[in-house]
């Protein structure tokens, strides 16, 4: 964790680094106390947390939270201020402040909030390497909400079907399969509890044309840090040869009861 402290008052400053290097002992922990560190300290590459005071001799709270934010546009900020204005807090949080605390009982909770603004930061990060993994990868996926709703879905998917994204998401995902798949489909996406994934089966996909397109389709639940299941994710391999998906299903239909998929326990 990369911490960067804005205090010009050398007391405060030092019970902040006092509590903050005993909660997080390998953290690397930066103070500026003068314009010209502050400078020196936006030439890092990035920075976690910065914790900065509101009455600085040489600028202001939203002037640093303002200048940091534009370096480090993921950074998470969190104001100490004597004062809590209302017409402060506002502005603050209008640029993109992740908390401020009033002194001196803010000094009790610096430990537990800087941890919340670091996992926040580190929450967001994932979920930015999550949709570039999904933007990047050649199967159509797109995610429906348990009313059956599409909520998202991926470049290759919108390829796929022939959707843009802005005439697709929002609609019902039986748009995208026939009657008979989608009527299976919607318990999948229905059952909040479940607790299985359905393996890839030859099917068909409507495209927005209203041609058909033969996939291999995927049903993958996707929870939620209770374990509940959040949405559904759906992923679709076309199938260059269409006599290929006839067999496959003829196939499958042979030795399964559910028509389009089977379940993988986990």
């Amino acid at each position: 964790m990369d911490l960067l402290i804005v205090d010009d008052n050398p007391t405060d400053s030092m019970v902040l680094q006092t509590r903050l290097r005993r909660a997080f002992p390998k953290a690397e922990i930066i103070v500026a106390d003068e314009s010209h560190r502050l400078k020196d300290c936006l030439k890092r590459t990035d920075c976690d947390v910065v914790i900065t005071d509101y009455w600085l001799g040489w600028s202001d709270g939203l002037s640093v939270l303002q200048r940091v934010r534009e370096r480090w546009p993921r950074v998470r900020v969190i104001m100490l201020t004597g004062n809590g204005g209302e017409e402060v807090v506002a502005g603050a949080f209008k640029h993109g402040l992740h908390q401020y605390l009033l002194k001196p009982d803010g000094f009790e909770d610096i430990v537990p909030v800087v941890r919340t603004a670091f996992e926040s930061k580190q929450r967001e990060a994932a979920h930015e390497l999550m949709a570039s993994i999904m933007d990047s990868i050649p199967d159509g996926v797109h995610s429906v909400d348990a009313s059956g709703v599409i909520t998202a879905m991926n470049p290759s998917a919108r390829k796929i079907y022939g959707y843009l994204d802005a005439e697709i998401v929002g609609r019902s995902f039986e748009i995208l399969m026939p009657r008979s798949s989608a009527t299976r489909c919607a318990a999948c996406t229905s059952r909040r509890s479940v607790a299985r994934s359905f393996g890839a089966s030859a099917t068909t996909g409507i495209r927005s044309d209203g041609s058909e397109i033969a996939v291999a389709m995927t049903i993958i639940p996707v929870r939620g840090v209770d374990g509940t299941t959040t949405c559904v994710a759906f992923i679709a391999t076309p199938i260059p040869d269409p006599a290929m998906a006839s067999s496959q299903s003829t196939l499958r239909a042979a030795k399964q009861a559910a028509p389009l998929a089977a379940p993988i326990e986990h």
